[in-house]
């Protein structure tokens, strides 16, 4: 057999998979398992049973990775530093594991925890920890910090899930894949401080090195401030040294779009591009080629230090060195074992990373050049300039990860099939150029200066080329993520195309059968999975989105929430994947409350990634730069209402009506929160009253101009639970059976207010709170309305 290694390794992989499925701690029999399977192996190849041989050693590795999986995930639900439940600040100390990660608005630290202050009293507790630290309004900055360094610091432990929504959250699975145990958060870079005075550790010596090189960066190609870079150094940052935190919205945005993302965020391709410069430079002194491989394995371990071992660079790099040590022992190596090999490397050192979108998507890729590489490109015309296997390239490695990334980004584009033909060669190209000017930079600071002109010249074109394609919008675009059979169907195809025919019609049947699944994959041709009514408000944090799910499968959402100067987007990264995890690919009512970042900050994410049929929006008042890139991202062809008392759509089922505000409200009131819109939901049965953010005034009002419209059953509480709303005379006037207190875990303002919770308490109306509770969803069933919360998990 050419790979031996290849089935062995998937059996291991596939008990690996299994365990993170039905998530079973570990018992020393699974053990014992694996030892019977061993021998009974080992007596059976005595026997000269081969078949049987093959089977059982399959077997071994299935439990052997399904028992690897189980040890790990007990050791890390029962780490002590997960374990630690805290309120407020405590006081940690610990040793930096890398160099802080550089946002516009925050650092963030990786550190091995050794010890924290509880009740007075010191207690050693190790842990991985990912502490956010955030730029302080009053001063302060974070002390030079290395890896290898001691610190201690004050911080309030973060739950492990970010929000609580009704479908799964990124953070576990990330904390998990990086084998962090707890966040926490430092309010400010005082409370961080540097113990040791010298670092001599190898992590410190590259960790400098990395921090000197940064500098140079920053003195060439400044930001705004003097946390960031201009667009070209965000980007020679991250192609350079892995450091992509520090990249502006509207460039991450574009890459995202036009599928090149992969390009900025250091992977197989750069360690390629380090290899293929690095073996072009030794081959000029250099004529052995024993010699050479071993002087690249030097290099590509010299180059993961210096990027701090980031996991697709620690991928990509165990896969080279696995190639090349293959080389230095055999003769010749077989593509399939040494990626078989690498991944079993991987896996054995963390077995979490089978969970990793981005240890998934190498090894596909990986698998997709070394098996269709060379039939793609026999079929394509010979073309000039190497184009033919450029094309082909691309092409082998989109087939075998474009499910994954439709099933976990939600995108589906066919402009980096074009685009890579230019910009592949120009990152190659920057990279070069950008190594030699780090190096002048280290050496001749101003020769490095020199070439930064021209380097930045270079950025600016690699970063105009992905915009290119920007105009036909048809060539990327969002969707949910296929059905698993799908996902499946589209695979099995592809390795059915892959094999050898066995009959006359096989390739043909075979092609219109992935080209059947694949269709289904790219178009989604399935109806949403809502059936009758249900409302849904949204874990957003501090801010307010509502999801209404109609029963002819129409959806209205009503804001997006959003945060004021955080490039966290809960449109993007919450309202987004909710949507498209219950189905919907377009949206029939966008509604903004009002143009406040907490309602309608995420609203441009949604008009990016949706059809928009109708836009509702306040028509008085100054929504700033808000309300203009809503409306700039908006497609000409929505139509857009501007937001006046009436009926707004009325069906047999339902009817929606705005009562607020009106021309009178709008001479008493000023503009913001005192005239964000009513919007009341009338289902015959039940009915939910949404009034935004309106004060006691405007409450006021509404009981004297409507108190006959205000009665509902469901009552948002108006401004999140602040004191200055949900008086008695609106409590009365509505008389809800149940309140929703839309306010974020642990917010700045302690929503909500006291003196809310014990009107609510004392007029008998049931409460629901956002930061307690997580998404609450109200659906109409054949027996009445259901409750559901995220935080009670399914049910």
């Amino acid at each position: 057999m050419p790979a031996p290694l290849l089935l062995p390794v998937l059996s291991f992989i596939s008990g690996l998979f299994t365990a993170s499925v039905f998530q079973i701690g570990f018992s020393v029999s699974f053990l014992l398992l694996v030892s019977l399977l061993l021998l009974a192996a080992w007596a059976s190849y005595i026997l000269k049973k081969d078949c049987l041989v093959s089977l059982l050693l399959l077997a071994a590795f299935f439990l052997a990775g399904f028992s690897l999986y189980s040890l790990e995930l007990t050791a890390h639900q029962n780490n002590p530093l997960r374990q630690l439940r805290a309120d407020g600040y405590l006081d940690f100390v610990g040793k930096v594991l890398k160099s802080p990660e550089r946002r516009p608005d925050r650092d963030i630290l990786i550190v091995r925890v050794e010890g924290v202050r509880l009740a007075g009293e010191d207690k050693i507790i190790g842990g991985n920890l990912r502490l956010t630290v955030a730029h302080s309004t009053s001063g302060g900055r974070l002390p030079e910090l290395m890896a290898g360094d001691r610190i201690e610091f004050s911080a309030s432990l973060s739950p492990e899930e970010t929000f609580r929504n009704f479908f799964p959250d990124f953070m576990p699975r990330y904390l998990r894949s990086q084998k962090i145990q707890a966040r926490a958060f430092c309010k400010s870079p005082l409370l961080v401080r540097k113990l040791n005075t010298s670092n001599h550790s190898i992590a410190g010596f590259f960790s400098g090195l990395r921090r000197k090189l940064q500098r140079g960066i920053e003195r060439d190609f400044p930001g705004k401030d003097e946390f960031s870079l201009s667009p070209e150094g965000a980007v020679l940052e991250a192609l350079l040294l892995g450091a992509d935190g520090r990249i502006d919205e509207r460039t991450d945005r574009q890459f995202q779009k036009t599928g090149l993302y992969h390009l900025l965020a250091i992977s197989g391709a750069h360690v390629a591009v380090v290899t293929f410069l690095f073996h072009s430079l030794l081959s000029l002194f250099i004529i052995r080629k024993r010699t050479i491989h071993l002087v690249l394995l030097a290099a590509l371990l010299f180059y993961a230090l210096l990027v701090e071992g980031q996991p697709s660079v620690f991928r990509a790099v165990i896969m080279a060195s696995v190639f090349l040590l293959g080389k230095l022992i055999f003769a010749d190596t077989n593509l399939l074992n040494t990626l078989a090999l690498s991944a079993l490397v991987l896996l054995l050192l963390n077995p979490f990373s089978l969970e990793d979108v981005g240890f998934q998507l190498t090894f596909l890729a990986s698998l997709s050049l070394v098996l269709f590489f060379e039939p793609v490109r026999r079929f394509l015309p010979r073309l000039p300039l190497k184009l033919s296997e450029l094309m082909a390239l691309s092409l082998a490695a989109v087939a075998g990860t474009m499910p994954v990334i439709i099933s976990n980004f939600h995108r589906v584009t066919f402009a980096s099939l074009l685009l890579n033909l230019p910009e592949a060669p120009l990152m190659g190209l920057v990279m070069g150029t950008g190594y030699v000017y780090l190096g002048l930079n280290s050496l001749l600071p101003a020769a490095g200066h020199l070439l930064s002109y021209p380097l930045k010249y270079l950025v600016q074109l690699f970063n105009w080329i992905a915009t290119w394609l920007e105009p036909l919008s048809s060539l990327s675009y969002r969707l949910p993520s296929p059905p698993v059979l799908v996902v499946i169907g589209f695979y099995l195809f592809l390795l059915l195309l892959w094999l050898r025919p066995r009959f006359r019609w096989q390739k043909p049947l075979t092609a219109s059968g992935l080209a059947v699944f694949f269709l289904i994959m790219i178009t989604y041709p399935f109806r949403p999975t809502s059936q009758g009514l249900a409302v849904t408000f949204l874990d957003v944090g501090q801010g307010d989105s509502t999801v209404v799910e109609f029963p002819d499968r129409r959806v209205m959402v009503i804001d997006a929430g959003g945060f004021l100067k955080s490039d966290f987007d809960p449109g993007e990264s919450l309202v987004s994947p909710f949507l498209w995890h219950r189905g919907y690919k377009k949206i029939d009512y966008l509604v903004c409350s009002h143009f406040h970042p907490d309602h309608a900050g995420g609203l441009p994410a949604l008009a990016r990634n949706f059809r928009i049929k109708e836009f509702w929006y306040p028509e008085e008042g100054d929504g700033g730069e808000l309300e203009q890139q809503i409306k700039r991202t908006l497609s000409r062809r929505v139509k857009k209402r501007p937001l006046r008392p009436g009926i707004f759509q009325e069906t047999a089922s339902y009817r929606v009506e705005v009562l607020y505000p009106d021309r009178e409200a709008e001479s008493l009131f000023h503009p913001g929160n005192d005239l964000s819109a009513v919007l009341r939901l009338d289902t015959g049965h039940h009915s939910f009253l949404f009034p935004a953010d309106i004060t006691a005034p405007v409450e006021e009002y509404l009981v004297l101009s409507r108190s006959k419209k205000l009665k509902a059953a469901v009552l948002k509480i108006p401004h999140h639970g602040s004191r200055s709303s949900s008086t008695e005379i609106f409590l009365q006037a509505v008389a809800p059976d149940w309140a929703v207190i839309t306010c974020g875990r642990n917010n700045v303002y302690g929503f909500p207010d006291r003196q809310v919770l014990e009107r609510l308490e004392a007029a008998g109306i049931g409460i629901l709170r956002i930061d307690r509770d997580g998404a609450i969803r109200f659906e109409r069933t054949s027996a009445g309305f259901t409750i559901k919360t995220a935080a009670a998990g399914p049910n």
